[in-house]
Order: structure tokens, then C-alpha cells, then sequence
């Protein structure tokens, strides 16, 4: 689902410059090609530093450093407003800021609210990179058991972005018509609308389940160094912790792989422990990679009749 040039006019003759050409259509396969967003994309791998908005677990500098996600480039994250980790999970909170295989990662707490600066910056002498065209993927927005718990987020300085054509993300598109997309000044809000769980979190960006895609978004940048987000935890019942996850190209505009994770094995099975390294034959897995992905479920242990163990 395209969104880069929605023909919607709105705001036109406002006072604001109107773009010399149309916002660039993300959802169109043949412009993903001709830009080589895929095979350019943004990778996610090492950090070098992690303490973003002053919350650790590194001193010094309060940010957040991905390391050559392109090539003598670094992705600086900053907190443009006070950031609050989960403090209940003496090993989660802050210490899930970073890379974790091939995401970027972060934390938050429900009930917060935060807004992040994110810039590219050149990894030898920290001067301000422009990327002509680079896109990221934001993944996994859903909500807890409450009712009225809600993951947010808004995305600035867009030109366009693309959601799944059966996306479960309600949008906001008050910010993005053709002058902003055009003028590469879009903003866009995204929020949940369905209940999730860290059982069905993405494990490769380039490997979505139907659920996963209907959760995501991916949106492109054009001629930045730098971009902005807001994300928001609002209404849950009980304090938790919210990883927010995100990366480069994804399989919303990638024709990407299939992994095993994605795939639902049938009673009386269950994954194997390589499910999320292990790439299927098919696209996406399908009952020919059963063998593959699958192994019989380990039958249940009986305790009826066995005695006691403290007999």
C-alpha cells in the first residue's frame, strides 16, 4: 500500500512551497528497484555506546550509537524530551537499547511518552551525513491486555512510506498530503488497534509473518541527515516495559526470505530451535518445508501413579 503520492491536494496555495515533483511512490516495485532500497538498505548490527537520555547503562554522551549501518556512517539516537526505560526488570530496561539480531532496540515504559532525534552522522569525524534515499521499518505495533492500552507512533521529515494492504495500524494522515510528502516535510501517526505478545515479535526484518506485516510500517527519507519520532505507551493496566523495534528495508517493499519462525507447524509438532536462523524453500513457508522447520512435539510426562517425590 503505497502512500508516497496520494493525490489528496490538501493544504495546496497555504503558503507553503509546492514540490518541483510529485512525492516519490514507495509502493511502487519498479522506484524500490531503481533506488536499490533493498540492496542499500540500513543495517543494524553493533552499537558503540548506549545511554540514551541519560539512562545508561554507558556514561558520557546521552544517546544511543548504531555503528556503520552504511558504510562509515553511524545512526545517533537522541531523546529530544525526558526518556523513561522500564525500571522494574533489573536485566531489561535500558540494558535492551542496541542491536539485537539485525533490529535496532528501544525500551520504554509504559505510561511514557518520548521524543527521539535520529541522525547519520559520518563514523570518522562526526560530521553530518545526507543520505539521498534511505528507508526504515518500524515493526510490532500492538498493545497489552487492557482495552484501552495503545503503542503509538509518529514519523517526520517523511516522503513517503507503505503499510500492508490489510494493515491493523490505525493512521493519521492530517500531516502527509502531497505538499508535505513532496517538500520531504510529511508527519504521520500510526497507532495499535490490536492485542500482541513477545511470542509473536518480529525475528527478521526480512521475514514477516501476515501478522507482523499488518503491524509495520516502513517509511522513506529523502536528501536527511536526520529525522524525528514520537512514540507513546499509553493505558496499560499494570507497568510493563515496550521494546519499540526497528531497521532498514523490510518485506513490505523487499521480496525478502522466509524463515521458519514464520511458519505454523501442525499438531503434534513443534519448531526447531534454528526456526529463526533457518530460511525456507518457499515463499512464504509453506507444508514443503514441514521437515525442515518441524520436529515431533515432545509427548507430555505423566505423573499419575508415580509416587511422591518426597517418599
Amino acid at each position: 500500500m503505497g502512500m508516497g503520492n496520494m493525490g489528496m491536494g490538501m493544504g495546496k496555495g497555504m503558503g507553503r512551497p509546492e514540490p518541483s515533483i510529485p512525492p516519490t511512490d514507495l509502493g511502487s516495485k519498479e522506484i524500490v528497484e531503481e533506488l536499490a532500497l533493498c540492496e542499500m538498505s540500513l543495517a543494524f548490527n553493533t552499537i558503540s555506546h548506549s545511554n540514551l537520555g541519560g539512562a545508561g547503562p554507558d556514561g558520557g554522551a546521552e544517546e544511543l550509537v548504531f555503528t556503520n549501518v552504511v558504510q562509515d556512517v553511524n545512526l545517533v539516537v537522541t531523546a529530544l524530551s525526558p526518556y523513561t526505560p522500564n525500571m522494574l526488570n533489573p536485566t531489561g530496561g535500558a540494558l535492551r537499547n542496541g542491536a539485537h539480531q539485525t533490529f535496532g532496540v528501544v525500551n520504554m515504559a509504559s505510561g511514557s511518552t518520548v521524543d527521539l532525534d535520529f541522525s547519520f552522522v559520518d563514523s570518522r569525524d562526526g560530521r553530518p551525513v545526507v543520505l539521498e534515499h534511505v528507508v526504515v521499518t518500524f515493526f510490532d505495533a500492538d498493545h497489552g491486555m487492557g482495552h484501552e492500552s495503545r503503542e503509538s507512533i509518529t514519523i517526520r521529515d517523511l516522503t513517503s512510506f507503505v503499510v500492508d494492504p490489510d494493515t491493523s495500524l490505525a493512521i493519521d494522515l492530517s500531516g502527509a498530503d502531497d505538499v508535505d510528502l513532496g517538500n520531504g516535510a510529511g508527519v504521520a501517526s500510526f497507532s495499535s488497534t490490536l492485542r500482541g505478545s513477545k511470542e509473536d515479535n518480529p525475528v527478521s526484518p526480512l521475514s514477516l509473518s501476515i501478522l507482523q506485516a499488518r503491524r509495520s510500517v516502513v517509511a522513506l527519507f529523502e536528501r536527511k541527515n536526520k529525522f524525528s519520532i514520537t512514540l507513546s505507551e499509553t493505558g496499560y493496566v499494570n507497568p510493563q516495559g515496550r521494546n519499540i523495534f526497528f531497521a532498514g528495508a523490510s518485506s513490505l517493499i523487499c521480496d525478502g526470505e522466509a524463515k521458519c519462525a514464520s511458519y505454523e507447524c501442525p499438531l503434534g509438532f513443534e519448531l526447531r530451535q534454528d526456526a529463526e536462523f533457518t530460511i525456507c524453500d518457499s515463499k512464504p513457508c509453506s507444508s514443503i518445508d514441514h521437515e525442515r522447520c518441524c520436529s515431533l512435539a515432545a509427548p507430555p510426562v505423566s505423573t499419575q501413579n508415580s509416587a511422591p517425590a518426597w517418599r
